[in-house]
């Protein structure tokens, strides 16, 4: 579970246990496949729903956090994320570890998500996005999202759905640039772009956690999900 630190305020909050109330009935159909589509166990399922339903409610100009504690967790809240941008008509983008690259993408289409819909989905590699010539410049990282947006538009995308293992930049020892690259892009896009960023919770200290927390507008793990306000 992630600790909050105590100056920063959720709004909007679940913590667990919680009782689950049902889903609406607007978003039953949505809501009851991305849970199929994610295999949750009996056990989880209260817990997840919550989850799930808070990440399918993000939307365009939203910058969100995801902590997960394993690979697995990561993988079942990414998976609704991407469906629900594809889902929307917006171009939807993975960037995923280099060394991972490949498992990843299989293990993604065991989640039933089409990755035939080359034109919609992408799968990257986050070193190649995150670092050129082993170097991370934020500046160039933020320009070139905004540059591939404005190509997705073009193409007729509704906007633009990312979602980022930042994983990188800690294998690399590149987190001030990292930091930094977080507090350029601010707590919402003014543009219509939805970012996911994916951090392992274990690689984070207690003042790294609170410096990133600061950055994002929602915060979604298994312990706590909400709007953030500082």
């Amino acid at each position: 579970m992630v600790a909050i630190p105590k100056h920063i305020t959720i709004s909007s909050t679940i913590r667990y246990p919680t009782k689950v109330q049902p889903i609406p009935d607007k978003q039953d159909k949505l809501a009851s496949r991305l849970t199929r589509n994610t295999r949750f166990s009996n056990h989880e399922n209260k817990r997840d729903n919550k989850l799930i339903q808070y990440i399918h409610s993000l939307r365009l100009k939203d910058h969100a956090i995801l902590f997960y504690p394993t690979e697995n967790s990561k993988l079942k809240m990414l998976s609704p994320f991407l469906e629900v941008g594809l889902s929307k008509g917006e171009a939807v983008i993975y960037l995923a570890p280099e060394h991972k690259l490949d498992r990843e993408t299989r293990q993604i289409q065991g989640y039933d998500i089409n990755l035939d819909l080359k034109q919609a989905f992408t799968i990257l590699s986050a070193d190649e996005w995150y670092l050129r010539k082993g170097k991370a410049r934020p500046e160039t990282i933020i320009a070139n999202l905004l540059t591939l947006h404005k190509e997705n538009q073009k193409r007729g995308f509704t906007g633009t759905r990312i979602a980022g293992d930042i994983e990188v930049f800690f294998n690399h020892a590149k987190t001030a640039e990292l930091l930094r690259y977080e507090k350029l892009l601010g707590r919402q896009f003014a543009t219509k772009i939805c970012a996911l960023c994916l951090y392992d919770i274990r690689r984070l200290d207690e003042n790294q956690l609170t410096q990133v927390i600061k950055c994002h507008g929602h915060i979604i793990s298994q312990g706590v999900i909400g709007r953030t306000s500082v």
